[in-house]
């Protein structure tokens, strides 16, 4: 399928289709008045830094509300794809590692150092630490995932977008919320939150928490190991609010998670004939018994752990003034992770990785937001970021001594960011909007006593300062109260990296370049039958520069370089109707082309080869139904999503594929007259998806190492509210 032309098409589409509804629009369905069924309808976002309309933003945007995240029963960011179309989540290591790929931009990269193109943000604070990113989503607002990059109001590393995942925040009312559930494979969780004002409409503190934990889902056949790929996380988050008559109001979240899950069970396979790996042996063979494993089964002589530590604070205070508000957004963060892997997914010690990392980041966001009488409207700050990384990772090849050494690589990485912004829009009239910005960012990063015991000396230290201006023009264009069209180019950018993954060779120690973003988008926003209807769409075209690429040479040889071009087009349709009261239906498509134009690897031209974790398409939908049974309430949620095929390495090696994709969820709750108690039954990934989650081939254990989704599973869950 060839979408080179879908920029113009795309938009183009959406806007004849709203304009064929609005001058024959059907009859809408019997319902309650109009206004009281289009509130559901009225979602307020702040992809642009200010609360507006979702309707009203020109940009490509997907909210989830608290109640959509809890009829879907989504519980981490790992999960949040299924409903966000050209969003993909795939997973190396447990639920609380996603990597995002969001329109078909994402990173091979899986070193503890790396950065993501994607943005992860909590309260729009950034957090670098990959690990850290798989938020628990619990006592949360919303969940908003911005499109496209956002140099301009969120800053680096949002080439692709950004996910900003934003917690409720203190009401000052009294209350509180329980939830206990138990489910399939052991699981069990709860979850809840209290709140307390501490004084009258001045200060409250909302105490939220949530844990689960699961046997595990892969099930290892070594009497003496443990199965793998199990539930295990504990976080909690305090919340206190604060407002006065003065206009200053702030809220500050101070936050603590631990997961301790069993290491995932990596379904490997052999890269060499017959399935064979580097010790000639099929990982896919059980050695007790002779008979094929099962796809969630493995044989493996280490079961190893994860351990996930993080605590910190979020400090947001606003104050108003009389032609604007300052905000300021102070945050800190301290994490520790570990992960003890059996890489080769067998019996024998062929390739056992310990990884260790400790992260220590900090941020300052201080802008101004006004409010004037007249058509401008501005937003302007300063921002400070940096962090501090120290990595430890020990390798194991062929059980070590006296075949290889254990190769022990240690090093520590500071980063620091500073940056100016400024965005602002101005009303030519009563339809016609423009809008534009500009960020200009010094990023300076130092890689200090880099070294391999025993091959790799202690290394120079490495540095780089980039001053990089990012940026965004465009103009929107009310058709009528309900249909906007907009058009913009937005440029954004990624800081230079270091290759963390340099192990055998003193010469693959290298600093990568920047990665720039240039794209053109165009979209309709519109909404029918008294705006019971949303319809949008939206279309794009990517000219990708100097990405960012980790290149597996071989045994020991792991190279960070930058790929040259590629280009990348696609669009997304999306639409949500409430029905009725009652009924609430919703869908979305997202279609992608992207190929590289320029990328040389090992030798080999790869250029037209489909970009890795780009699948053609994605499309979900949704469908919430409420019952009244003589006071009581019967809720049914179910959704289900597709994704086409795609592939892991750029060179599409048949190895490297996966096909297409499917699930199926739903939700089944009865809520009490008083709407204060609720029982739900739920069902995850009811079509028993067994594709995998994440590839990586290994070229010194000749594997194919895979994970794999969880399981179907089912759940019964019991909330009490007071």
């Amino acid at each position: 399928m060839n979408y080179t032309n879908v920029l113009g098409a795309a938009a183009m589409l959406g806007l004849a289709a709203t304009v064929h509804a609005q001058q024959e629009p059907a009859a809408p369905p019997p319902a309650p008045p109009a206004e009281e069924i289009a509130d559901a309808n009225k979602v307020v976002v702040t992809a642009q830094k200010r609360e507006q309309l979702l309707q009203e933003v020109p940009l490509s945007v997907n909210a989830m509300s608290a109640q959509a995240l809890a009829n879907a029963k989504l519980d981490t960011g790992t999960e949040i794809a299924r409903l966000v179309a050209n969003l993909r989540v795939s997973v190396l290591g447990d639920e609380s590692q996603p990597k995002f790929s969001l329109r078909g931009i994402s990173s091979s990269e899986f070193n503890l150092n790396a950065i993501s193109p994607t943005g992860a943000f909590f309260d729009e604070v950034y957090v670098g630490a990959q690990y850290l990113g798989g938020a628990q989503i619990f006592d949360v607002e919303r969940v908003e995932v911005l499109r496209g990059p956002q140099g301009t109001l969120f800053g680096k590393n949002t080439t692709a977008g950004a996910v900003n995942f934003i917690s409720k925040k203190p009401t000052f009312r009294q209350q509180a919320e329980m939830t206990v559930g138990v489910g399939s494979n052991g699981y069990r969780e709860a979850k809840g939150m209290l709140e307390a004002p501490l004084i009258e409409n001045r200060l409250s503190a909302r105490l939220a928490f949530t844990g689960a934990h699961s046997d595990g889902y892969v099930h290892n056949v070594n009497p003496a190991g443990h199965d793998l790929s199990n539930i295990d996380r504990k976080a909690v988050r305090l919340s206190l609010g604060y407002k006065d008559e003065s206009g200053l109001n702030g809220t500050l979240r101070l936050f603590a998670v631990r997961n301790n899950p069993e290491a995932v069970g990596a379904t490997n396979e052999g890269l060499a004939a017959n399935g064979l790996n580097a010790l000639g042996k099929n990982p896919r063979i059980n050695p007790f018994t002779g008979a094929r494993l099962g796809d969630r089964e493995v044989a493996t002589d280490r079961s190893g752990n994860i351990e996930v530590r993080g605590s910190g604070g979020y400090l947001t205070l606003n104050k108003r003034l009389e032609h604007g508000t300052v905000t300021s957004i102070t945050s800190f963060l301290n994490g520790r992770f570990l992960n003890l892997v059996d890489a080769d997914g067998t019996m024998d010690p062929l390739l056992h990785i310990d990884f260790t990392s400790k992260t220590h980041e900090f941020s300052q966001d201080l802008r101004f937001s006004s409010s004037f009488d007249g058509p401008f409207q501005v937003i302007a700050g300063l921002y400070h970021q940096r962090d501090k990384v120290d990595i430890g990772t020990t390798y194991t090849i062929f059980g070590g001594p006296p075949v290889l050494p254990i190769l022990r690589q240690k090093y520590n990485q500071a980063r620091r960011s500073n940056a100016a912004y400024v965005d602002g829009t101005y009303e030519l009239d009563e339809r016609a909007t423009i809008y534009g910005g500009l960020r200009y960012t010094r990023d300076e990063g130092e890689m200090r006593g880099f070294h391999v015991t025993p091959v790799v000396p202690v290394q120079p230290t490495l540095s780089y300062s980039d001053a990089k201006p990012t940026g965004r023009l465009g103009a929107s264009y009310k058709l009528s109260r309900d249909v906007m069209a907009y058009g913009h180019y937005a440029r954004g950018y990624r800081s230079s990296a270091f290759n963390g993954g340099a192990l055998t060779n003193a010469a693959d120690l290298n600093t990568a370049k920047p990665e720039y973003l240039n794209s053109y988008e165009a979209g309709v926003k519109s909404q029918m039958w008294d705006r019971r209807l949303t319809l949008n769409a939206s279309a794009f075209r990517y000219d990708f520069k100097q990405q960012q690429f980790l290149n597996v040479v071989g045994i020991g040889t792991q190279q960070l370089v930058n790929a040259g071009r590629s280009r990348i087009t696609g669009a997304e349709f999306e639409a949500a109707l409430q029905a009725t009261r009652e009924l609430r239906v919703n869908a979305s498509v997202g279609l992608l082309n992207g190929k590289y134009r320029e990328l040389l690897l090992n030798g080999v031209d790869l250029s037209g080869k489909r970009m890795i974790e780009a699948p053609r398409y994605t499309a979900n939908a949704g469908i919430d139904y409420s019952l009244p049974l003589g006071g009581y309430k019967l809720n049914f949620h179910g959704d289900a999503s597709v994704i086409g095929e795609q592939y892991f390495l750029a060179t599409n090696a048949p190895a490297s594929r996966v096909g297409v994709t499917r699930d199926v969820s739903a939700r089944i709750a009865l809520l009490s007259p008083s709407k204060k108690v609720e029982v739900a039954l739920y069902g995850k990934n009811l079509s028993d998806n067994r594709n995998p989650a994440g590839i990586v081939l290994d070229a010194t254990s000749q594997t194919r190492f895979t994970t794999v989704p969880y399981p179907r599973r089912y759940g019964v869950d019991l909330t009490v509210r007071y």
